[in-house]
């Protein structure tokens, strides 16, 4: 019996750790990588893909990203454009970038040519002071600052294109926002309130993923 009892150890010992270094691999990081260097890419999406929402309503844009990649690399910096914008499901609206871009930070495997990557708002620093994301509709007006909100991109390695490339969808939550202006039709809730008023439950998703083609070269997450 004891011996039997040894033996079922072993075994439990070893599935643990098995199971411990299947846990690992799934889990394991990796990098921004292309078939050869520099190479540039380009995704574009469909109208009123991407929606950023607020406590005040939606705002819906179509969108263009941009990214280059010298060399491997475990983050990628985004440079955004939006345009065709509709806030609140009436209004048209404006988003302006300002010189701020996003960074894919590391990549971390979550299955088979799948990836999950932490997005972080990086805004640059000028003489009047940090710059921000601006959004416009009318009399309203809010801004995003420098931030790495919760949530991710979810990144899909397609390996049978050619050259390979990758889709990415954006699921971000937690984001941090100051409502700067909130005129006549604007469906914020600061009556009572000395403005600006941050707030820190704005979303960002994208309702379907969008493609990275990079002129011909191959790019992937390895």
């Amino acid at each position: 019996m004891i011996r039997k009892f040894k033996t079922l150890g072993l075994a439990l010992v070893a599935v643990l750790a098995l199971s411990a270094v299947v846990a690992s691999a799934a889990m394991a990081e990796g990098e921004y990588t292309a078939g050869s260097y520099p190479a540039s890419g380009t995704a574009h999406s469909a109208a009123k893909n991407d929606v950023f929402t607020t406590s005040g309503g939606t705002v819906e844009c179509t969108s263009s990203f941009a990214a280059t990649l010298s060399e491997p690399s475990n983050h990628l910096t985004v440079v955004p454009t939006y345009t065709n914008c509709v806030a609140f499901g009436f209004a048209h609206a404006t988003v302006t970038m300002d010189g701020c871009d996003y960074t894919f930070e590391t990549p971390v495997n979550t299955g088979t040519d799948k990836w999950n990557a932490p997005v972080e708002v990086v805004c640059p620093d000028t003489a009047g002071g940090r710059d921000e994301i601006t959004i416009t509709a009318g009399n309203c007006e809010v801004r995003v600052p420098t931030q790495t909100p919760s949530g991710h991109v979810g990144i899909t390695l397609n390996t049978a294109a050619t050259p390979n490339d990758v889709s990415v969808q954006a699921t971000i939550t937690g984001i941090d926002y100051t409502i700067v202006k909130d005129g006549f039709l604007c469906p914020f809730d600061t009556a009572g309130k000395t403005l600006p008023v941050t707030e820190t439950v704005g979303t960002y998703k994208q309702i379907s993923p969008v493609t990275f083609h990079a002129s011909g070269k191959s790019v992937s997450v390895s």
